[in-house]
């Protein structure tokens, strides 16, 4: 059953190197690419997410030798070492068609909330499943603890709400503690092994900070900024838990596994993974919903719980209904086919694109257009469109290279604005496109009667810099070309 799960694998997996990017994901292309051309993240290109999205993307693009091809090889390698490595775990806690299954409704959960990979949350599910891998092991050495310390630094920096497992951890040791089924002396050997990587990551980092000067300029972006703009409350947040549950008929798989956890716990209080569900259902459903944006990828962080929640539901149907494997399969293929139609269907769709072709994008007539009409200028996009810098290779003078963010009327967005006013009259970019994003300031004006008083009100100094140094050039695909006057 293995080499059928890596067939389905295979098949699932190798559209990605072919699959188009999406907003975000651009984003963290073009901040690996700062790091591999010498720029500093925070410094010379800004976004809020952590450090470790842009190295992994960094190695990416250097794996494909200065190509974001490169960065879809990586993630194709790591989603498919981490799902083999928990399938292999999980043939060996319960047996191989509990494996083959819990998997097969992880990957395909996968598929569901892809959304052109490169996510945030992505990165977050692989670096579970290889601590989970890790920690369900028989005996565990320094080492497996190490890494498991190292993940969780690589996790927080790569975004802050992406550790609900290692606080799951911390509460299982807790209880088992209390339980006295281990000592106090492992309880505290645990953390200590566990801090090894941890500090060993966090070292490399610190030397990295301090010696291009970024420390605060991380922390400012990572931490400050991400939790500075987001309005939800204890309620919403709560709101926003009943709409994804509700939403996503996925969860009803974990909310039975929640359950069947306590049942089985509190029969047999020594079963770790029912009491790490017991801890991890509530705790990620709080983290994944904490910003109460419902964004679809945020949920890929549900996978790991979903895996685990399948093999506790499959074992406790074997040990108490006497389920025949043959059943099992049965039942599983019925439910897979009612809840991955979705997946299914895409992964039909991203063949019929590979084999057929697929028209060129707008960014690719943009980014065409640019190279053959615009080769020597320095470029800035206006609005969020990192794919047309990626395309061209260009790399923006402006810190600040994407503005979505510009919408927020808070204090820190009003001051990255001025200084983002300040760098265009500094640097001086010979090309300004309009990206035309929904919800912005077009740089023509033409749609200020639908944007907000404050944000015009934060962007008058930007827009009479557009007014009083540069010229309309022309308007190509939807989008307009602005040349500095004078340009020398």
């Amino acid at each position: 059953m293995k080499n059928f799960f890596i067939f389905i694998l295979i098949l699932l997996l190798f559209p990605v190197l072919f699959i188009r990017f999406q907003t975000d994901a651009d984003v963290y292309a073009y901040m690996g690419r700062l790091l591999v051309n010498g720029y500093i993240p925070y410094i010379d290109g800004w976004d809020h997410k952590g450090i470790s999205l842009y190295f992994i993307n960094a190695i990416g693009y250097l794996i494909g030798f200065k190509s974001i091809t490169g960065i879809k090889i990586l993630e194709v390698l790591l989603i498919g070492y981490s799902f083999l490595t928990f399938y292999k775990t999980l043939s060996k806690k319960y047996s191989e068609i509990i494996a083959f299954i819990s998997m097969t409704v992880g990957v395909f959960t996968l598929k569901y909330f892809f959304d052109g990979g490169n996510l945030t949350e992505e990165y977050g599910v692989i670096f579970v499943l290889i601590s989970l891998s890790l920690f369900l092991k028989n005996q565990l050495k320094t080492i497996d603890y190490a890494i498991i310390g190292a993940l969780f630094v690589v996790n927080l920096t790569i975004r802050a709400n992406l550790i609900s497992f290692w606080g799951v951890l911390f509460l299982v040791y807790c209880l088992q503690l209390i339980l006295k089924t281990i000592s106090l002396k492992n309880f505290l050997l645990s953390f200590l092994r566990m801090s090894y990587g941890a500090i060993t990551i966090i070292g490399v980092y610190f030397i990295y900070f301090l010696s291009t000067g970024s420390l605060q300029h991380f922390i400012d972006a990572a931490f400050i900024f991400n939790f500075s703009y987001s309005n939800a409350t204890l309620a919403s947040t709560f709101d926003a838990i009943l709409t994804s549950v509700t939403r996503y008929h996925l969860s009803f798989i974990f909310l039975i596994g929640f359950i069947v956890s306590i049942i089985r716990f509190f029969k047999d209080k020594t079963r770790t993974l029912e009491l790490i569900l017991i801890f991890w259902i509530p705790l990620e459903l709080y983290f994944s919903n904490m910003s109460n944006r419902l964004y679809a990828h945020y949920f890929l962080m549900w996978i790991p719980m979903l895996i685990l929640s399948c093999a506790v539901i499959i074992n406790d149907l074997k040990e108490r209904f006497k389920f025949s494997n043959k059943k099992i399969l049965i039942t599983s293929f019925l439910l897979f086919m009612i809840c991955f139609y979705v997946p299914i269907y895409m992964t039909f769709m991203n063949y019929k694109t590979i084999v057929f072709g697929n028209e060129t994008s707008k960014s690719e007539k943009i980014s065409n257009h640019i190279i053959n009409n615009y080769k020597d200028h320095t470029l800035l996009v206006w609005g969020n469109n990192s794919e047309i810098y990626n395309l061209t290779n260009k790399i923006s003078p402006i810190s600040s290279f994407y503005q979505s963010t510009f919408k927020y009327d808070t204090e820190l967005v009003r001051n990255k604005i001025n200084a983002f006013s300040k760098q265009i009259l500094d640097k001086k970019p010979s090309l300004i496109i309009d990206a035309k994003r929904n919800g912005m300031l077009h740089l023509d004006l033409f749609n200020k009667v639908v944007i907000d008083d404050s944000q015009k009100r934060n962007l008058k100094e930007f827009s009479s810099i557009i007014k009083t140094q540069y010229v309309f050039e022309e308007e190509k695909f939807g989008i307009d070309f602005y040349i500095l006057v004078n340009n020398e």
